[in-house]
Order: structure tokens, then C-alpha cells, then sequence
């Protein structure tokens, strides 16, 4: 059990480290917008997307729709 402890633990550390660097970037971006300047939210979308992506989305059912009287 003590590799997969120190497996898990290294993923812990990881997203954490990933944690703050995002927010960090996020400060760094708000910063921008306080300045009037516009940012580039590239890196910063692809990061998302990339978290995002980490789960597949589960579709969501639409209830059928009532008829018209």
C-alpha cells in the first residue's frame, strides 16, 4: 500500500501546485482588467478546457416537450 499512498500523494501535490498557478493567473488577468488593459485569456481558456476534459460531460436529458392544447 505504501506506493500507491506515495502514487496518490504525488497526484495531491500536483494539484495543488496546478491549483495555484491558476489562481494566480487568474489574479494576474483580474490585474489586467483593473488597469483597463485587455487580456489574453488563451492560456487560461486551454487550461480550462484541458480540466474540463478530465471527465467526460454527461448529456443532459430534455424532458419532452408538453403538447399544445
Amino acid at each position: 500500500m505504501g506506493a500507491v499512498q506515495d502514487a496518490v500523494d504525488q497526484v495531491v501535490a500536483q494539484l495543488g501546485k496546478a491549483k495555484d498557478e491558476i489562481v494566480a493567473e487568474v489574479a494576474a488577468l483580474e490585474a489586467q482588467v483593473a488597469a483597463g488593459e485587455t487580456p489574453d485569456l488563451t492560456a487560461l481558456k486551454a487550461a480550462a478546457q484541458a480540466l474540463d476534459d478530465l471527465n467526460v460531460d454527461v448529456p443532459v436529458e430534455e424532458p419532452p416537450a408538453e403538447p399544445t392544447v
